[in-house]
């Protein structure tokens, strides 16, 4: 299965909720608060994560939770929002699923996913309807994925 993902409201816009979308045969959102972003943010700027790598390691654990659950051998084009950071969320995820699947075996790709594509318009919808039809995340998930 291939699926495209995007988001809508950037993980570095503190005064807006984010959603991250997938689309193509399935659809699913999840989104973060504002709150919720802020306070990863103060927390991940005490850690010893570089400054430079904290939003996108923050949006590569946003995709990870959303598709986590994705059967194995599926392909995920990720919208490209952090040009020069695809190697560091390609590794944060993969990362992330040896330490927390057992099974997968998730392809990801980086693109430009374009506003006519579904997961884009799943997304905006979402963060448009102030996050009907997504999922929350919350900061104790979050975070129990960004310091395991």
């Amino acid at each position: 299965m291939k699926v495209e993902l995007d988001q809508s409201g950037k993980v570095e816009q503190l005064n807006t909720l984010t959603v991250i979308a997938i689309a193509n045969g399935c659809s699913k959102a999840i989104y973060v608060t504002a709150g919720d972003k802020r306070k990863l943010i103060s927390l991940l700027r005490k850690s010893l994560i570089p400054q430079r790598d904290i939003i996108p390691i923050l949006f590569a654990v946003l995709v990870f939770i959303l598709i986590k659950n994705l059967q194995d051998g599926s392909l995920v084009a990720i919208d490209e929002e952090y040009t020069g950071k695809d190697q560091l969320i390609r590794e944060t995820i993969n990362k992330l699923f040896e330490a927390n699947t057992r099974r997968k075996k998730i392809r990801l790709s980086f693109a430009q996913v374009g506003k006519q594509s579904s997961a884009h318009k799943v997304a905006w919808a979402a963060h448009k309807s102030k996050s009907k039809g997504a999922i929350k995340v919350g900061f104790d998930e979050i975070t129990k994925y960004l310091f395991q």
